[in-house]
């Protein structure tokens, strides 16, 4: 599909909201709050979510065929540029439309928006509360006079929740995104959550009841955006235990937590409740480094690995892991620690990113004292600095994007294997892997399954100099696990 459209019936709407969506299956939660509180100005409204890979021309188009008077944009990290691409051809087609910005990505630093000049309005901060008002001023003819308005923290009491505007078809085919609480109780220098307030709860007995009815009506995964789902224990479990009637009709839990070295009983209980393997869970870890942790502010550093170890072993949860490469003063071989601690833990994946420097974040008081340089457009990569030169940033990125693939996404198990054994680090043993893969292919995407074994075989058994005979058993086995019939022939080199 190049786009999944949400409106209401008829052709013309005075107001429309769009965003980019990094893929078909993700939903736009942010739009459906704004929609769920327009108030009277709902019956005039469409909304459309687009994939990335739409062009903006086309997006403006199916805007545009409403007629509207005015057009709202979502804009995040991942759909920046493309949004601005996007206002370009908006304003060039209609000079008079009222355009209206909002989102993390402007909330922060509005002028750094790339078309940020021709854009009526910017709306910083959660705009639920104000966002039905300032669409009637619009819509009756008023613009605020000054282009960026800061919008007060919504009372949550007081929004209406959007879960009724999941349509069956995502519920059928797409993520279904569920938020119980806004901001963070923490404060970490790289994160722009230190920036959205205090923790606040939105109403428990509301939101169990539309989380209960998501479930009845078939949803099959469920992710929480709470920044902390753990923060508050009781409010956890019994979320949990509200949901654990489905869990044996297959659904499955996406949620992060902050690590802990012991969890409170009442969560244990409603963790340990649901079946090994559907609760997903994100834990931040960024570094096992207690001094690199506590400098930028990151909690739980000297937790992590029981937490981790719990959750893995006792709990039954798919853990993912997320580390930071690039934190001020950390160099590589702090993430190489770091790493191979996470792996004898046995998650399920582990993430390493390359730090970046996201606007509205307090990064900026480490940039001088570690000589920290990040590109200057999404998503603002860390380049280089005091600890990481850019060849080892570059070597770290390449790393990932391999892990991710062959790890993470559990393609050839057994010759992940294979290459982790040839050293004592698993994080040494692979970086060699990712070294020699990038120098043969020259690029870190879009390798064919197929070639990817080709280049496995020659790295295992050329350059590790692994017996041939055990290393084609492996990857046999793993090429026949890939979901093809086991009659079809094998590709040549392990024949």
């Amino acid at each position: 599909m190049s786009c999944a459209v949400q409106t209401n019936p008829g052709t013309n709407a005075q107001l429309v909201l769009a965003t980019y969506c990094a893929r078909y299956t993700h939903t736009a939660l942010g739009l459906r709050w704004l929609v769920a509180n327009l108030g009277d100005a709902a019956p005039e409204t469409a909304w459309h979510e687009f994939e990335m890979r739409l062009p903006a021309s086309a997006a403006a188009e199916r805007i545009l065929s409403h007629r509207p008077r005015v057009v709202a944009l979502g804009v995040y990290i991942w759909n920046a540029q493309r949004t601005a691409e996007l206002v370009r051809v908006l304003r060039a087609q209609s000079p008079e439309l009222v355009i209206a910005l909002g989102g993390p990505e402007v909330s922060a630093a509005p002028e750094r928006f790339p078309a940020f000049d021709l854009v009526d309005t910017v709306i910083v901060g959660e705009a639920e509360g104000v966002f039905g008002d300032l669409c009637r001023q619009w819509l009756a003819g008023n613009r605020p006079a000054e282009p960026v308005i800061h919008a007060p923290l919504p009372d949550l009491d007081q929004l209406a929740l959007p879960y009724a505007l999941y349509s069956d078809q995502d519920l059928r085919s797409r993520h279904i995104y569920v938020e119980t609480t806004r901001g963070c109780p923490f404060r970490c220098d790289f994160c722009t959550s230190g920036g959205l307030g205090p923790l606040r709860d939105f109403p428990l007995d509301a939101t169990l009841k539309e989380v209960r009815q998501l479930a009845e009506r078939g949803a099959r995964t469920l992710r929480f955006v709470d920044r902390t789902f753990n923060a508050k224990p009781d409010r956890a479990a019994a979320i949990l235990n509200e949901l654990l009637p489905w869990a044996g009709q297959g659904l499955r839990l996406h949620l992060e937590f902050t690590p802990q070295a012991t969890y409170p009983e009442m969560l244990q209980a409603a963790l340990c409740a649901w079946p090994v393997g559907q609760l997903h869970i994100e834990v931040g870890v960024q570094s096992l480094n207690v001094q690199v942790a506590r400098r930028v502010r990151r909690p739980g550093a000297t937790q992590a690995e029981a937490a981790l170890s719990y959750l893995i072993r006792v709990a039954g949860a798919d853990v993912h892991a997320d580390l930071i490469a690039g934190l001020p003063g950390e160099d590589e071989d702090s993430i190489a620690a770091s790493f191979d601690r996470l792996w004898a833990l046995g998650p399920q994946e582990i993430q390493l990113g390359v730090l970046k420097y996201l606007p509205g974040t307090t990064l900026d008081r480490h940039l001088a004292e570690w000589e920290m340089q990040f590109a200057s457009e999404p998503p603002y990569a860390l380049l280089q600095s005091k600890t990481l030169s850019a060849e080892a940033i570059q070597r770290i990125a390449c790393f990932a994007a391999y892990w991710e693939r062959l790890a993470n996404h559990r393609h050839f198990p057994r010759a992940l294997g294979l290459i982790l054994q040839t050293d004592p680090s698993p994080y040494r043993a692979f970086m060699r892997w990712s070294v020699w893969l990038v120098q043969r292919v020259g690029r870190t995407h879009s390798i064919a399954l197929e070639d990817l074994l080709t280049d496995l075989y020659l790295y295992l058994t050329q350059t590790r100099q692994l017996s041939p005979d055990e290393t084609r058993r492996a990857l046999a086995l793993d090429f026949l696990a890939e979901g093809r019939r086991p009659e079809r022939a094998l590709p040549k080199i392990l024949r």
